[in-house]
């Protein structure tokens, strides 16, 4: 089945000692031997076959982790044909995580596909390919790259597959026609214009075999490998019907045949997974959106010309023409020409934005109505696009710890439907003599009973809902994120770059004892590598006014309080930067009396212990800001305020709002330590940037970061906001609550309809044909359920 020598890279081995001792931490797990070899940075393990207890790659991973390496691993994501209920989705990833090259095997039966995690290069196409066929499935390997070649393949291939499943459902629905007719018939006393029984058995022999031949199937693979799904139902279920009626007819009994109950039930499941997989292509169209939104070319400038080359072959710092009309193809900083970019599947902006020279274009935008020469900046994986999609995708393939429970269930669910079926059968037929209502009824109870409801009940919801929330300019990592967003009792705002603008201005610059620009250039050369909105405003300043940078060296942060660094003339001088905490640091004293506005922020300058001047920045609301604090509010949330900046200008700030409570003059650490005071007893959000917030952004139970926020902080957040706007927290939480209503409803849908459902079946109220339709009525249920999200009215909600 597969390779039992594993070939893992390892990185930050010093010396032999480092090998040595890690080889023998490795030999001491159970069920593998290792050689490690320093020069090559490689350890080789070998697992030994049939052991017990052994150890898995995630123990070897986790092993390597504790002593201090690293190693190579890679995310491979399948699409699978073949699954036909949620306990296929579970019995594949049962199996792939039985293979030792592989860890943290997840499946999602919604959206058919199945993501694992291996060393880089271990697990080949071949090995896939035989996991695979053991299983009785095809997986198709999906690149990380969704580019319109791959995505047209896969088009093609569903309609394909589309249009087969339309030919068989056809096809099947003839055949049964001439069986309802007949049932019509019987209803109405017309015995005389019934069926031929041969015909009768002619017509159910092809619809048990030949449109029942994919239920067959799947059964087969099913119980090879010592499990049960939905197709052991129905064939179980159609085959006694079947065979049963065929020894009645040559016995010479022919007045009580069931091939309609066999030939109807097939139909009727064959229609509700033709209507069932059109539903689950809805819940992904968020995904599919954003995969069209990506350019098969670029036009790159080659010499003094623009030629049209492949997406995948443009390089950053290629010079990129967007004509009117055309969809942005890289991330990149506009150049030349002015035009206006519709973002509206990127960000949720509805308006579309000007863009003019210097200004930053992301991947997948549509330009409105002029060209742009763009710098490119981003290209491939690395533009906002494909990270968008790769989360989104991400999230969707993560599971809720309730699933855990329904995968359990799940995995019990048709042997204890199987011992209700024989129950069934045997009360009836030991209680009333009546065989053939023993018979119809266990039928019955076979058929009716489906998985699949319960395992698209969780995966569907979160399918639309993290969808929903991407066409809304909202990236929600992983679907725990989803289940807790609505428990939200408190939100933690960071002020600069969240509640304001982030883009401050200079509004004085005073100086004592050195001259403006000196003392402003030298401030300059602190900022060069500074992603702070203090930083902006500087450089914008110096920019406009013609200031050059000075020559510093050894420049140092004091996180919370501002720089320091030395300056080359006065040789080795001390220059200084930040707020009154820095000051008081490095011993500068501070004038009494300064001329400062209380709504401003200062920065004050020093070199040698002597104080310089002060600059005075104010950072302007964001116009949406108090928007957001009342949508907040009205939905019963507590909103507290963390800040660095001054008392005056934080209370300012929380009293124009309408903050319940506002903390100043906080260092990261003073602001991670409010933070844990907070989430007693409470559920807490922070939102921030990443720009001394990152410890306190970690600590909360959900970390949002805003678009413009550091990559770190952007990487690491629970949520991401994809524009600028603090209001989409109040839309997250809502749409969190609303996926999580739907789960709920689902799941209770699910649970009510097998446990009334059952025994309707088993007490003789419903045929055959009636449990088919109702089984096929679950699934459709759920999915429609789901997709009702979609029609949630996002601008009210703030």
């Amino acid at each position: 089945m597969h390779s039992e020598l594993l070939k893992l890279p390892v990185y930050g081995m010093n010396c032999a000692a480092c090998a040595t001792h890690l080889e023998t931490a490795l030999n001491a797990l159970s069920g593998i031997t290792c050689e490690v070899n320093f020069a090559l940075e490689r350890a080789q393990i070998n697992f030994k076959p049939d052991q017990k207890d052994q150890a898995t790659l995630n123990d070897i991973l986790c092993l390597l982790e504790k002593k201090g390496y690293q190693t190579d691993t890679e995310t491979l994501t399948f699409e699978v044909s073949g699954w036909n209920c949620s306990s296929c989705s579970a019995r594949t990833e049962k199996a792939f995580n039985k293979h030792p090259f592989t860890f943290n095997v997840r499946s999602n039966f919604a959206s058919q596909k199945i993501q694992l995690q291996c060393i880089q290069g271990s697990i080949q196409k071949a090995q896939i390919s035989t996991l695979s066929q053991q299983c009785g499935y095809v997986l198709t390997r999906l690149l990380k790259q969704n580019n319109k070649q791959q995505q047209a393949l896969k088009l093609k291939k569903q309609k394909a597959e589309n249009t087969k499943k339309q030919y068989y459902l056809i096809f099947a629905l003839l055949l049964s026609a001439p069986f309802m007719i007949n049932m019509l018939l019987m209803s109405l006393n017309k015995t005389d214009l019934l069926l031929s029984p041969w015909l009768a058995v002619f017509l159910a022999t092809i619809t048990q075999f030949f449109i029942g031949a994919r239920f067959y199937k799947g059964a087969y693979h099913s119980l090879k490998n010592g499990a049960a799904n939905m197709d052991v139902l129905i064939c179980l279920g159609t085959s006694a019907a079947y065979f049963y009626s065929l020894y009645l007819l040559l016995s010479g009994i022919e007045h009580a045949l069931y091939f309609e109950s066999s030939s109807l039930v097939i139909t009727l499941v064959t229609l509700g997974k033709y209507l069932e997989s059109h539903a689950k292509k809805n819940t992904s169209n968020a995904i599919t959106a954003l995969m069209a939104l990506r350019p098969d070319t670029a036009s790159v400038k080659k010499g003094k010309k623009f030629v049209d080359v492949d997406i995948d072959d443009v390089q950053i710092g290629d010079i990129v023409q967007i004509r009117i009309a055309e969809k942005v193809p890289v991330d990149g900083i506009v150049i030349e020409g002015q035009s206006y970019l519709d973002e509206s599947l990127l960000t949720g902006e509805s308006k579309p934005l000007f863009k003019d020279k210097n200004k930053h274009v992301i991947a997948g935008s549509l330009n409105a109505d002029g060209v742009l020469l763009i710098k490119t900046l981003n290209v491939g994986e690395g533009t906002r696009l494909n990270r968008i999609i790769a989360l989104v995708e991400q999230a969707q393939m993560s599971k809720a710890p309730i699933l855990q429970v329904v995968d359990k269930i799940s995995a019990i669910f048709v042997p204890v439907v199987l011992l209700i079926s024989i129950v069934t059968f045997c009360a009836w037929y030991f209680i009333s003599g009546d065989f053939e209502q023993a018979l119809l009824s266990s039928i019955a109870v076979l058929v009716i009973a489906c998985p699949c409801a319960l395992g698209l009940a969780t995966p569907t919801a979160v399918l639309v809902g993290t969808g929903l929330a991407a066409r809304n300019g909202i990236l929600i990592k992983d679907i725990k994120t989803l289940q807790q967003a609505h428990k939200i009792s408190t939100i933690v705002f960071d002020k600069t770059g969240t509640l304001t603008q982030g883009e401050g201005t200079i509004t004085k610059v005073h100086s004592e004892n050195a001259a403006p620009n000196a003392m402003l250039s030298q401030l300059l050369a602190l900022q060069q590598g500074s992603q702070h909105p203090i930083a902006h405003a500087i450089k914008q300043y110096a920019q406009k006014n013609q200031i050059e940078a000075s020559l510093v060296k050894n420049i140092k942060a004091v996180h919370g309080e501002g720089l320091y660094a030395q300056l080359i003339d006065p040789k080795d001088s001390p220059f200084i930067a930040g707020n009154l905490k820095m000051m008081h640091r490095f011993n500068v004293e501070i004038p009494q009396k300064l001329a400062i506005n209380d709504l401003d922020s200062v920065v004050y300058l020093a070199v040698n212990e002597q104080f310089l001047g002060y600059i005075c920045i104010n950072d302007a609301l964001r116009k949406t800001s108090i928007e957001a604090i009342r949508a907040l509010q009205k939905r019963q949330l507590n909103t507290v305020l963390l800040s660095g900046d001054k008392q005056s200008v934080v209370q300012a700030i929380a009293k124009e709002l309408q903050i319940n409570a506002a903390f100043s003059e906080l260092s990261p650490q003073q602001k991670l330590e409010k933070l844990i005071e907070l989430q007693r007893g409470n559920v807490v959000a922070m939102l921030g940037d990443g720009v001394n917030d990152a410890p306190a952004l970690a600590q909360a139970d959900i970390s949002i970061a805003m678009g413009t926020g550091s990559d770190a902080a952007k990487e690491t957040a629970s949520i991401t906001l994809m524009r600028n706007d603090p209001r989409l927290v109040a839309v997250a939480i809502d749409i969190s609550k609303a996926t999580w209503i739907k789960i709920n409803q689902n799941l209770f849908w699910a649970f009510i309809f097998n446990s009334l459902a059952i025994p309707a079946a088993a007490f003789g109220y419903l045929s055959p044909a009636l449990a088919g339709a109702a089984m096929a009525l679950s699934s459709i249920t759920v999915l429609s359920n789901s997709l009702l999200l979609n029609k949630m009215k996002i601008k009210e909600l703030t």
